[in-house]
């Protein structure tokens, strides 16, 4: 089982593209089970969930060339950490370099990177696994946040004269203003956009608006240290639901498509169970709850979505070796 994470504010222009549309977007994030409210203020989805979120809106709405137009006023603030490290920078090659390696982080198991090319440069991804009849249209989303970024590091009026995207080759970008006059070609590989090779040696010019300001909040990961597969899970469960309504393994086998069966057994391959997993994910605010001695033990455990007061002192006992009356106890002896 192999879980890859996407930053949910990314599909922000395919939701704003639907209200243009008089489309409701709500019908195509509930078919995918993206939460809405993820979108707009950031937070951690699966990658397939993503890709078939793009597919189902170029089916339904038979438009073909949807994500392209989606994508073409993007808001570079919307790539949030990626683009205040960028704008950092002091070159256009370092800061497309430092995007490329923070978009490894944002889209997991893609690979970002620039090639040189005589005496153009290539803005290139690839992307080694298919998951999703989505995925050729996400290289119309890639391609289009090239475009945002290179025009935005060097600021020149620039207009692109060459794509290139793996596997078939489709006329489709011409519908846009954007890639109108490019020429493209097929790649065996990865999908790119060419440039003057003369823009990496530029000084950054770039200072990036404030833009959306719920998009600027830095990426939440996982404890640290956690073994890869469970903190991936940690971070789809704290971006996706509230602790009282965390969902039973068999619902978050659904969501990852894998049956209940395995998603257990990985999870024990890691040395961890799905309560232990739900337990760690809780642990950090019950503490914070337990600093407050206005909140019984009781409210806390229904706060935290517990089914009753002994399952919440199980599984607090699991993570510290205290109960929680004891942690509390401890906590207000250390603070006096």
């Amino acid at each position: 089982m192999q879980i890859q994470l996407f930053d949910a504010r990314m599909l922000s222009p395919l939701v704003r593209f639907l209200d243009t549309q008089g489309t409701r977007s709500q019908p195509f994030l509930d078919r995918v089970r993206i939460p809405g409210e993820l979108v707009e203020s950031g937070g951690w989805i699966t990658k397939k969930q993503a890709y078939d979120f793009a597919f189902d809106i170029v089916q339904r709405l038979r438009s073909p060339d949807a994500i392209f137009l989606a994508y073409a006023d993007f808001d570079l603030s919307l790539l949030g950490p990626i683009m205040h490290a960028m704008s950092a920078c002091q070159t256009v090659k370092e800061a497309l370099e430092v995007g490329a390696r923070l978009g490894s982080t944002a889209f997991e198991g893609n690979e970002y990177f620039l090639e040189l090319d005589r005496d153009v440069s290539w803005f290139s991804y690839r992307e080694p696994r298919v998951i999703s009849e989505g995925q050729t249209f996400i290289n119309d989303m890639t391609l289009a946040v090239y475009y945002h970024l290179i025009r935005a590091t060097t600021g020149e009026e620039w207009r692109p004269e060459q794509l290139r995207t793996r596997g078939l080759l489709l006329a489709r970008h011409r519908t846009t203003d954007l890639f109108r006059d490019c020429q493209a070609s097929a790649h065996s590989d990865s999908t790119g956009l060419a440039f003057p090779l003369q823009f990496l040696s530029r000084r950054l010019c770039w200072t990036p608006s404030s833009g959306n300001s719920s998009a600027a909040h830095e990426w939440e990961f996982g404890p640290e240290g956690a073994e890869p597969t469970t903190e991936k899970l940690h971070r789809l469960l704290a971006s996706q639901f509230h602790y009282r309504k965390l969902p039973t393994l068999e619902k978050l086998a659904e969501i990852l498509e894998v049956s209940p069966r395995t998603l257990k057994r990985q999870l024990a391959t890691t040395g961890t169970t799905y309560t232990r997993l739900l337990d760690r994910l809780r642990f950090n605010t019950a503490c914070d709850m337990l600093s407050d001695p206005m909140l019984t033990i009781r409210e806390i455990a229904h706060d935290l979505g517990y089914s009753g007061t002994n399952n919440f002192v199980r599984g607090f006992r699991r993570m510290t070796g205290q109960t929680p009356g004891e942690y509390r106890r401890q906590h207000i002896e250390e603070s006096l």
